[in-house]
């Protein structure tokens, strides 16, 4: 049955486009590039709305994550969004699938479905689902914090980024910098990056004393608490490696009565959603997450049109800062 409630505003969030542009489509005007026309179409063949569509259906893209536990925040959720953005603007059908310990596996169907595609986001239970995916020949990307084998991947390099976070605290003449990492499968590696980059620092053996470490599993309150022992071994600066842990560190220093940043700097690594307009504004190294999302649809178009070769990237962070970092003081 054809749909008449679609609102503009909905058709230009899965075409990737402004609501300006999609009227100037959907009244035919001139100045609208073919690209523009087709991913409003796409959209509209999605939301059930009868378009001028060619009679052959879009290819179908799965986008597949690990769903997100209790009051955790989903550290690949902007990603996500500039990946669906791209696969409408390519003329293709975005799939969302979430997987969990709970549910089932969704390979099987998905590749009954006919997906002739799937990027992947993170790991956990997302990652048992790339391997079979790719096992039953459905082409796959996946973007994550950890390097695997078996499909194409795009490493998001966490160690990089926390030698690049260490460096501008100690610049800042902080010393006693603690890091808080989730309890996942990057998490060894952050913890190695971190120790090594504060041995060749700050010339210390980086033990536990000289080098806290904090490890929580999801949630904010985990974060808190993980928070709370990084405090407590009086660290002048933080940083954090995932978006519970960031609030689970300002909620620690609220408790204890501290001013981010005049009694605490706190540093972000990976994605933080509305690092801008937090209280205060985050500085983070994070990525270029747009860049990330077309690097990952054109290899998978790629992979799609039949290359043998899988693509293996390791992309490096960048420092983005703003306010919740300042020069180390007594307190």
């Amino acid at each position: 049955m054809m749909r008449t409630d679609v609102s503009l505003n909905r058709i230009a969030e899965l075409s990737g486009l402004s609501a300006s542009t999609v009227s100037r489509v959907l009244r035919d005007r001139p100045g609208v590039s073919a690209e523009a026309r087709r991913a409003v179409e796409v959209a509209l063949r999605t939301l059930g709305v009868a378009s001028a569509l060619p009679e052959d259906s879009p290819a179908v893209v799965a986008v597949v994550q690990a769903e997100v536990t209790g009051a955790d925040v989903d550290p690949f959720e902007t990603l996500y969004l500039e990946t669906v953005r791209r696969i409408y603007r390519v003329g293709k059908v975005a799939l969302r699938v979430t997987t969990g310990p709970e549910l089932p596996s969704p390979a099987t169907r998905l590749q009954e479905f006919g997906v002739a595609g799937a990027v992947v986001l993170g790991g956990q239970s997302a990652g048992p689902e790339a391997k079979r995916l790719a096992a039953l020949n459905v082409p796959v990307v996946r973007v994550s914090n950890a390097r695997h084998e078996g499909t194409g991947q795009i490493v998001l390099d966490a160690s990089q980024g926390i030698d690049t976070a260490v460096r501008h605290l100690v610049h800042l003449g902080h010393r006693r910098i603690g890091i808080a990492v989730p309890e996942d499968s990057a998490a060894a590696n952050r913890v190695a990056a971190y120790r090594r980059s504060m041995a060749d620092l700050l010339h210390i053996a980086a033990t536990r004393d000289q080098a806290p470490v904090a490890q929580a599993g999801p949630g904010i309150l985990a974060g808190a608490q993980a928070a709370d022992g990084l405090l407590r071994a009086n660290c002048s600066a933080v940083i954090s490696c995932s978006p519970a842990l960031t609030f689970g560190v300002l909620e620690s220093a609220r408790r204890l009565g501290l001013d981010v940043p005049q009694d605490l700097s706190l540093l972000t690594v990976g994605e933080m959603p509305d690092a801008d307009v937090v209280h205060p504004p985050l500085s983070q190294v994070t990525f270029d997450w747009g860049r990330l999302a077309q690097t990952a649809i054109s290899e998978l178009e790629r992979l799609m049109a039949g290359a043998g070769t899988l693509p293996d990237y390791s992309v490096a962070p960048e420092l983005v800062l703003r306010s919740s970092e300042l020069p180390v003081r007594t307190r």
